[in-house]
């Protein structure tokens, strides 16, 4: 009788264990970087190791995720696809805020090179001044009023700002004169012109620095996820793990912040 009940107790546990498997909880993440690098289908599988490192440390939360560097994909992704949760840059986020609904945001992300909730852009160009209608180039697609009310609040209203999906390619146009205009520079695009040794990137100079602006941020869209609190503590510790080290690199992360 008790090899019985033994066995009957072990068949119980595995079916309990299974049912629990099988019902573990699933969210999908969105990640969205208007101008960034990278297709939606290179990025993936950099996106699923991370994820598949932060479903691990949550247990029973099965979490997938996209990547869309165009203002289109990803509106579209977050409109149909009905992410818990995301990762947006603070331009996306200032310009489209409204049509996403207004999203709570859980944490501050912390992007290579500084490692810190806020960071500066660059504009660059061979001359010290910005004539007026002056024109510049960025791999965002940020509107004017968001460059002067954000960035450079002393930009004339009759500059006009485009966005290019060859940066440094009409980086060497600027620097050789072929076209006239500026280029508005990301941290990490310009540090990447920092550390270039060749002749044309040594004949541009930084025209201005932006002021301090906000980093990517998460955002909780589904504000009825109950497992949101756990997916902070997970991010807010993955900076110290050296297991998510090499992943966040990946991302051009150092890891996430509290909000403060």
């Amino acid at each position: 009788m008790k090899r019985s009940a033994a066995i009957g107790l072990l068949l119980c546990s595995m079916i309990c264990s299974t049912a629990a498997g099988a019902h573990a909880r699933a969210a999908s993440m969105v990640f969205w970087y208007p101008g960034e690098a990278g297709s939606t289908e290179e990025a993936q599988p950099v996106l699923d190791d991370f994820l598949a490192y932060v479903g691990k440390k949550m247990g029973d939360v099965a979490i997938t995720g996209r990547y869309y560097n165009t203002v289109d994909g990803g509106l579209k992704y977050i409109a149909q696809g009905k992410p818990a949760i995301g990762i947006v840059s603070f331009a996306a986020l200032s310009q489209y805020g409204g049509e996403m609904g207004d999203p709570p945001v859980m944490l501050s992300t912390l992007p290579l090179p500084e490692g810190k909730p806020s960071e500066r852009y660059a504009l660059v160009g061979t001359k010290r001044e910005l004539p007026p209608g002056a024109r510049i180039l960025s791999s965002e697609p940020l509107t004017l009023s968001y460059v002067r009310e954000r960035l450079f609040p002393k930009l004339s209203a009759d500059a006009s700002v485009s966005s290019t999906t060859q940066l440094f390619s009409s980086l060497k146009k600027i620097a050789s004169g072929e076209i006239d205009a500026f280029a508005l520079l990301t941290p990490i695009e310009a540090k990447t012109l920092e550390n270039l040794g060749s002749p044309w990137a040594k004949r541009l100079i930084t025209v201005w620095r932006s002021e301090s602006v906000p980093t990517a941020k998460v955002l909780l869209f589904d504000r009825s996820w109950k497992d949101a609190e756990r997916l902070k503590e997970v991010l807010i510790g993955a900076g110290a793990d050296p297991e998510a080290k090499e992943l966040l690199q990946e991302l051009r992360l150092k890891g996430f912040s509290a909000l403060r």
